[in-house]
Formats: structure tokens, sequence, C-alpha cells
């Protein structure tokens, strides 16, 4: 198994400087390669002797420059084939190096990079089992930080249980399961909308290459940074709830693009809503960590469950506005977003049953929980 920490460092302005000395020959590396059409790492040996100064970065660093480069585009050639509209990889300035298998130690407290040297890193936790790669990173907040993957050779067994949970994401709150649980909407952005209004109109008043501007930037970077942060903290929150409750957990497979460019009026307004709330990426969170604690996550076609009755599966057609479902033939009434998280369960344990998992049936007789108000506090995390 393999996991991914993340830890602050602090190198000195020596070190520093040497750190972004290798981030600029790595973006020369890369630039380079695209410019020539150039996609294996065997041309490096040639462009040292015509750059030796490219010699001042370790070698495995350099060979990750244009392997990434191939990686990105076998992805751009995998999204061409299934007839998504693709651009093609540009030039831009590097902001990390990936360190593999050799060139770095970790002592205690202390990081050696080669050719970089030592830096004191704040081990918030262990790392867990033997690292395989170090991967060193700046931020726009001028903030470093070095991500450590290492890989134990423990495996998580696979639940026996039979706790499922249907999780619906909506517009007028975050989340709403089967249980009636209810998670709210954080609205990071909307809290920081006017502080950052604020910050970037400064940023623009300043004068372009001077002092000001550039300290500036990094302010309205932080509240970025702040932005991101919260969110992550929540989604860590809520996608931890279920994978410690439930051993089989059903999610909608939404598709996010669709609902954001719509020319609906009424859910062009809430764009802003749907982007703050980063479904995908509350997706991943609650898949990796069901997968670490051997649970199960399905995955389902999230067509009609706000329109389809659960209980004699009638479809009728709802607006956006109304709230509660109602309907004509079998007379169910329950909020409209626990309706949707019961079809979502319902479709999901279709699937189930299979060696892998256990099937778990769905009692329609069952009356609906109340709806519970579930808080997830939002406390300022000091580093990720």
């Amino acid at each position: 198994m393999r996991h991914v920490t993340r830890y602050r460092i602090y190198p000195s302005h020596a070190v520093e400087q040497r750190l972004f000395t290798g981030f600029v020959r790595c973006t020369f590396v890369r630039n380079w390669c695209l410019e020539n059409k150039v996609y294996r790492d065997s041309c490096l040996p040639k462009l040292k002797e015509e750059f030796p100064e490219l010699k001042e970065v370790h070698s495995k660093v350099l060979q990750n420059v244009v392997q990434q480069i191939a990686h990105n585009l076998h992805a751009l050639k995998r999204l061409k084939a299934t007839g998504r509209k693709v651009g093609k990889l540009r030039k831009k300035w590097v902001h990390s190096m990936i360190y593999e298998q050799t060139g770095f130690k970790l002592t205690g407290n202390r990081l050696w990079l080669s050719k970089i040297g030592e830096l004191p890193i704040e081990l918030s936790r262990p790392v867990p089992g033997r690292i395989k790669q170090i991967v060193i990173k700046h931020t726009p907040a001028h903030k470093w930080f070095v991500a450590i993957i290492s890989e134990t050779s423990d495996a998580p067994e696979p639940t026996a249980g039979t706790r499922a949970v249907g999780i619906d994401l909506n517009l007028e709150n975050f989340s709403t399961d089967t249980d009636g649980v209810v998670f709210e909407h954080p609205h990071n952005v909307r809290k920081t909308a006017k502080r950052l209004r604020r910050a970037q109109k400064k940023l623009s008043r300043a004068v372009k290459g001077s002092r000001n501007r550039r300290k500036q930037r990094v302010r309205v970077a932080r509240i970025h940074e702040q932005v991101e942060n919260r969110r992550n903290d929540f989604l860590h929150k809520w996608s931890r709830y279920y994978v410690d409750r439930y051993d089989h957990i059903a999610l909608e497979h939404l598709n996010i693009r669709p609902m954001v460019e719509s020319l609906d009026a009424k859910l062009r307004g809430r764009s802003r809503s749907i982007l703050d709330a980063a479904w995908y990426k509350a997706r991943e969170f609650i898949r990796y960590k069901a997968a670490n604690a051997g649970t199960y996550v399905h995955l389902v076609d999230p067509a009609y469950t706000t329109q389809d009755c659960f209980l004699c599966g009638h479809r009728e057609k709802k607006d956006l506005a109304q709230r509660t479902h109602c309907c004509p033939v079998c007379g169910y009434t329950v909020p409209r977003d626990l309706n949707a998280a019961q079809n979502i369960l319902k479709r999901a344990a279709v699937g189930w049953g299979t060696p892998e998992s256990t099937l778990v049936e769905i009692r329609t007789t069952t009356p609906p929980s109340p709806a519970v108000q579930v808080p997830v506090n939002e406390a300022r995390i000091s580093r990720l």
C-alpha cells in the first residue's frame, strides 16, 4: 500500500537559492523537450554536454521531468480517443522537483537532497513504511512543502459488514444521506470574497515590477491558499465521517462541467457554489479513504434520482425550487434530497452480492429517519 504524507520544510536562504536554480534548470529541460519534440530521457547525456549547468541538478530529477512530459502526452492522447477536445502542452515554469530512488536521505527532522543540501522538516507525523519518492514544491504563497511517497507491505482486509448508506450531493446543502444526516455547505469562497476582492483591488493598483506588488501578490495567494485549506479540512472530516461508520457507500457519478456551463439561469447563478463544493474532490477523498479501510464505494448514474419516487418508481419532473418530494401515485412525502439519496442506495444495491462484496437488502417499507444537521468544524489548519 502506498501512502502520501505532506510536510512543511524551512530551507535557509542559500538552500532556497539552490532550489530556485534547480527549478530554472528543470524549466529549461521541459521547454527544450517540447520545442524539439524529444520525449525520452536518453537525450539528457548529450544535453548536459551542450549545457554543463544542467549537471547542477540531480540526474533523477531531470529524468522525471522528461518522463512527466511523456506521461502527460499519453493522457492527452487517451482523452482525444474518447472524443474529448484537447489542446497541447505549452511551455511553463516548473515549481517542483521529484527525487526517486536515490538522491535523498531523511534523518530525524533533517532532509538531505543531492545537489541541494540539508533542509529542516517539520515531521508532524511519522513516515509510514519505506520511502519511494520525494517531491519538493514551492507554492504561490511562498511556502515550501515536501510530499513523501512511501510504501508498506500491509493490505486492508475487505469489510464483511452490511452497514450501507446512500449520499446525495445537492445545491441546497452539501450532502444528504439515507439516514437523514445533512451536511451544510461551508461556502468558503463566499465567506472570503470580500477580503479577497479588497486584496485583488490593491494588487491591481500596485505598480508592475515593484516590491509592493510582489508582496501583495503573496497576500492574495495566501487568501486563496486559506480557502483551499478550509475546503480540504471540511472534505477530510466529511469523508472520514462516512468511512468510519459504513461498510458500503453509494455516491453519484456526477459530471460537473455541464452543470457549471449550463445555460439555465437558475443553475448558472449557483456555479460558484458548485465549484466551491468540489464534489469531485469529495468523491476522491472518500474513495481513497475507503480503499485504505477496506470498505466499498459504489458510483451510480445520477439520472432521474431526484425525479423517481423511491417507493413506487413513479417519475415526475421537479423544479429546482421544489425541495419536497410528494408522489402523486403513492403519496410518499419526504425531503427531495432524502428521496434522491434513497434512490442512489437502491441503484447501488443492484451490483452488490458479488464475491467481493456483501448483498444488502433495501427495505422500502422502512420509514425514513428525520433529518439531522451535522456540523463540521471549520477550524483553520496550520498545515496540510
